[in-house]
C-alpha cells in the first residue's frame, strides 16, 4: 500500500512539472509583452515633471543667440526696491559729504562728490552679482535656481576700459592687457589718491575686494575689463565710512557693461 502512495506521487509531480513546462513553453515572449519600465533621476537632469532651472533657460536662450559668458547676469525683480534705496541713500550722503567739504576748503573734493551723484543716476540696471554661467552652474548644481525664480537673464558686450571713482571724480581709462589698480592709479593725478590707504576693486561677476594702495599695505591687484575700483573717502566721519563700504557693494549689483541684452525668462516657458 506504502509502495502504491508513493508511486501515486511521484507520478503527480511529474504530471505538473509536464504541465510547468508546457505553460513556460507557450508563454508570451518579450516582444508580444514588454516589462515594465523604470527610469532613473539622475541629479540635475530634466524630466517631464522638473520643472526648467536657470541652466535649462541658458542651454534655451543659447540655441538663439550667441552668449557672452563672462558677462551673463540675471535679475530678480523683487531686489530692485532696496537697491533703489541703497541708491537713494547713497545720493543723500555724498550730498551732505560734498557740503562737508566745501566747508572745510576742498572744492575739488566737493565737485568730486557731485560726479559720484552723477554717475550713481546714470546706474539704474541692475543684476544679483556672482556667475551664473552653465560652467559655473554645473559645478553647482545644488545651487542652480528655477526658471521662475528668475525674471530677466542677459549678458554684456567685454567692455574695453576700468573705472576708477575717486574723491576727484569718475574716471575711465583704456584697459590693457595683464593691467593693475597701480597701472591705473598712475593714469590720474595723485591727488586723486594721495591720503588714501586702502580702496575696493569691484569684479565684473560683482566680487568685492579690500586692498592698500599706501605705501606700507600696498597689495597688488589685477584688474579685467569693466572693473571698478573705489578710493577711500579722506574724511574720518561715519558718513564717509559708510559710502567708503556701501558704493562698492552698490557698484557689484549693476550690470557688468554698457552694451547689454536682456531676455524675459517668462517668454521661454509662456
Amino acid at each position: 500500500m506504502a509502495r502504491r502512495l508513493a508511486q501515486l506521487v511521484m507520478v503527480s509531480l511529474l504530471a505538473s512539472a509536464a504541465t510547468f513546462a508546457t505553460a513556460q513553453s507557450t508563454a508570451p515572449t518579450d516582444d508580444s509583452e514588454p516589462p515594465a519600465l523604470f527610469t532613473i533621476d539622475i541629479e540635475g537632469r530634466q524630466t517631464s515633471d522638473t520643472p526648467p532651472t536657470l541652466l535649462d533657460a541658458w542651454l534655451t536662450v543659447e540655441q538663439e543667440a550667441p552668449v557672452n559668458w563672462s558677462r551673463a547676469f540675471v535679475v530678480r525683480d523683487e531686489l530692485a526696491p532696496e537697491e533703489r534705496q541703497l541708491q537713494r541713500r547713497l545720493t543723500a550722503e555724498l550730498e551732505n559729504l560734498s557740503l562737508q567739504f566745501r566747508l572745510l576748503d576742498h572744492p575739488q573734493i566737493a565737485e568730486g562728490l557731485v560726479a559720484w551723484q552723477s554717475a550713481l543716476s546714470k546706474l539704474d540696471a541692475g543684476r544679483v552679482p556672482g556667475r551664473v554661467d552653465p560652467t559655473w552652474l554645473m559645478a553647482h548644481l545644488r545651487e542652480v535656481p528655477l526658471a521662475s525664480q528668475i525674471d530677466e537673464m542677459g549678458w554684456c558686450q567685454t567692455p574695453d576700459w576700468v573705472e576708477a571713482w575717486t574723491p576727484l571724480g569718475v574716471t575711465r581709462e583704456p584697459w590693457q592687457p595683464a593691467m593693475t589698480v597701480d597701472d591705473l592709479l598712475a593714469e590720474l593725478p595723485g591727488t586723486a589718491y594721495a591720503n588714501a590707504d586702502q580702496a575696493r576693486v569691484i569684479t565684473p561677476q560683482g566680487d568685492v575686494r579690500d586692498i592698500g594702495i599706501a605705501a606700507w599695505n600696498h597689495q597688488p591687484a589685477s584688474l579685467t575689463p569693466g572693473s571698478r575700483i573705489v578710493v577711500d573717502l579722506p574724511l574720518d566721519a561715519v558718513s564717509a565710512r559708510w559710502v567708503d563700504s556701501a558704493l562698492p557693494q552698490f557698484l557689484a549689483t549693476r550690470v557688468p557693461g554698457d552694451e547689454c541684452t536682456t531676455v524675459d525668462t517668462a517668454t521661454l516657458y509662456p
